[in-house]
């Protein structure tokens, strides 16, 4: 994975993670560091959104490495989310891995931002 393989972007509480193409578990866990680092910093309650919809391919190395990312960000209380297309060839190397079933998946950022806001800030239907 090269360096302009991810983008990030924050924004009130929120860290969304872009990953773009073929992201090994190597690349993955290099990049854990930084971005706990980054979501620490952010108010509360933070969310980190890891945004896979421009990834060309996931390899189950590479699902290990996300699984692995979020379950650090769990036991420092940050809660963490996937963005995966629907349809894709990475949404079903999601489903048949069980990522889904470990990871909160969401087809869009802005419904998986729109979860995590609190109740009173809320504005789509869940």
């Amino acid at each position: 994975m090269r360096e302009d393989d991810i983008a990030t972007e924050h924004s009130g509480g929120v860290l969304v993670v872009e990953m773009r193409g073929e992201p090994d578990i190597d690349a993955v866990r290099q990049r854990t560091g930084a971005l706990e680092a980054a979501v620490c910093e952010l108010p509360g309650p933070p969310l980190l959104v890891l945004d896979l919809g421009k990834l060309e391919f996931l390899s189950v190395r590479g699902v290990r490495g996300l699984q692995d990312v979020i379950e650090r960000c769990r036991t420092r209380r940050i809660a963490g989310c996937l963005i995966v297309p629907p349809g894709s060839e990475v949404e079903r190397v999601v489903r048949l891995t069980g990522l889904a079933g470990r990871v909160p998946v969401f087809p869009h950022r802005l419904l998986a931002i729109a979860r995590y806001q609190p109740v009173e800030m809320r504005w789509l239907p869940r």
